[in-house]
């Protein structure tokens, strides 16, 4: 039993990990029920950040979701926008998964900061 947990944690974990980057490039998926699964990645790949920007940054949460909306309006137009050229495509994938992940990095980095400086007393 512990070795089908693993083997199934393991395939579900790279899943979840290629998953997001295969959904972006699905504008010519025919079958509907897989795009809308596809469609559901990709909304879920672009509110990633602004997700951890809600739960994780209580204080300047409207500043960072600003920032965060911002930044992923180019992974809105290049997950949602078919481009005919597959270089420009992949470009702009790679370009989306890495603005993604500098996003969360971002909120993840200023959030851990903000509770490093609350766990320190003031000295007077």
């Amino acid at each position: 039993m512990r070795r089908v947990a693993i083997v199934l944690l393991t395939v579900l974990g790279a899943l979840s990990i290629s998953t997001p980057a295969w959904a972006v490039a699905h504008d010519r998926v025919a079958n509907p029920y897989l795009h809308a699964v596809l469609d559901v990645l990709t909304f879920a790949l672009i509110a990633s950040p602004l997700l951890t920007a809600w739960y994780w940054g209580k204080e300047r949460r409207l500043l960072m979701l600003g920032l965060m909306a911002i930044v992923q309006i180019p992974a809105a137009f290049f997950a949602f926008v078919p481009i005919k050229d597959p270089v420009l495509h992949v470009a702009g994938m790679l370009a989306v998964l890495t603005v993604t992940g500098s996003s969360i990095l971002y909120v993840r980095a200023t959030a851990k900061a903000k509770a490093a400086e609350k766990a320190v007393p003031e000295r007077r």
